[in-house]
């Protein structure tokens, strides 16, 4: 998974101040003026100077109460418009899918913990955050403010769920497997992960779980009044052989957002394979996957492997 990572210090003389100070963020060496997000979107954010709470990682509640916000070991966050003197829009409260702690070593007293928080961008988003302006997201510990993270909606940011995802989401398709490498969340529709072992053979439909994958019609809405819907985007994929050129080119048959928590199911059928090169077998000589997919919106893309047979 995609982890932005936002550094917030917050040292004694910055407690005093109303907005800590952003020192890093997105692994570059300088901050960037914002994050890209897409509706529905679901990132990692890790901050400083939240109290030292969590001995170990905490997951949020998967149940409804989930879908409004409830805080998580003292930790809430919400989305608020930016760039107005007089907001036009009430803020809206982010889900915190799960929390941890990466605390210091030996007790060093000018360490301070880092907090990383999973979280999923309202799909709101657009509304907060229009062409001309950004929204914000606010993270609370115990009702003070520890982080202020400008935001910028687009389009799309794919993700494909893999089994490496380190998102502290506990997903059903990997329950009971044995992985010896990251795969992908892609199952064909009666069940079966695709893996070396269980292949899928050209022409068989695909389902892919994604994130990041935008808006849909109709509108997703609140999530107690959640609406299932289509995406309103296009998206590419395209197939090539053990990183070889792309052989094939074609749109998903659909992707739909069928549940409140983000996760995006991309349909699509494995196409003809080419007559050369030659397909290699997936799960020998280090090749876990033998062909690989790239997924791309009208911002962003992702790529994953699948085990294909010939």
């Amino acid at each position: 998974m995609r982890t932005t990572l936002i550094a917030v210090l917050v040292t004694s003389a910055a407690l005093a101040q109303p907005l800590p100070q952003i020192l890093a963020g997105a692994g570059y060496r300088n901050t960037p003026p914002s994050i890209d997000a897409a509706p529905g979107q679901v990132m990692i954010v890790s901050l400083y100077g939240a109290a030292a709470r969590l001995n170990a990682p905490a997951a949020g509640d998967p149940g409804p109460d989930a879908l409004f916000g409830r805080p998580l070991a003292g930790l809430t966050a919400r989305l608020v418009e930016t760039g107005q003197r007089v907001p036009l829009r009430q803020p809206v409260t982010i889900r915190i899918l799960g929390a941890s702690q990466t605390h210091c070593l030996g007790g060093a007293p000018s360490c301070a913990p880092v907090t990383n928080l999973t979280l999923q961008i309202p799909f709101e988003l657009a509304e907060l955050a229009p062409a001309t302006t950004y929204a914000a997201i606010e993270v609370y510990d115990d009702g003070r403010l520890l982080g202020h993270i400008p935001v910028r909606a687009v389009t799309d940011r794919p993700h494909i769920i893999t089994s490496c995802d380190d998102s502290l989401v506990y997903y059903s398709v990997f329950g009971g497997e044995t992985l010896s490498a990251c795969t992908a969340a892609v199952v064909k529709p009666r069940g079966g992960l695709i893996r070396p072992g269980l292949p899928v053979s050209p022409g068989e439909p695909l389902v892919a779980f994604a994130y990041g994958m935008g808006l849909t019609k109709p509108a997703p809405g609140a999530p107690i009044d959640f609406k299932p819907g289509l995406t309103i985007q296009p998206f590419t994929l395209r197939f090539s052989v053990a990183g070889g050129p792309a052989f094939w080119a074609q749109a998903p048959d659909g992707v739909s957002l069928t549940t409140a928590y983000g996760v995006y199911q991309v349909h699509f059928t494995m196409p003809p394979l080419p007559a050369s090169p030659a397909l290699p077998p997936c799960g020998e000589g280090g090749l876990y996957g033998n062909v690989k997919v790239s997924i791309a919106g009208l911002h962003a893309s992702d790529e994953f492997e699948l085990c294909v047979a010939p």
